[in-house]
């Protein structure tokens, strides 16, 4: 699932949270599931945030990459 699909999925599951006509244990199941989400999308925006700060702009305007403990 992509970062996009699971934050789609997260505000699906958040919609269907705010409804008035759910049973507890599918409320449960869709929380459980809210939480995996949001845990992979973290994981990802952490990755993908990593990979940014490696990015540096030389003064031509190019980009290289370098060690993000620099």
């Amino acid at each position: 699932m992509t970062f996009e699909e699971r934050l789609a999925r997260l505000e699906a599951i958040a919609a269907e949270l705010e409804g008035d006509d759910l049973e507890l244990a599918k409320a449960l199941a869709l929380f459980e599931e809210g939480i995996e989400n949001l845990r992979a999308a973290s994981e990802e925006l952490a990755k993908a945030d990593v990979r940014v700060q490696k990015l540096v702009e030389r003064v031509d305007g190019t980009f290289r990459t370098v060690d993000a403990r620099e």
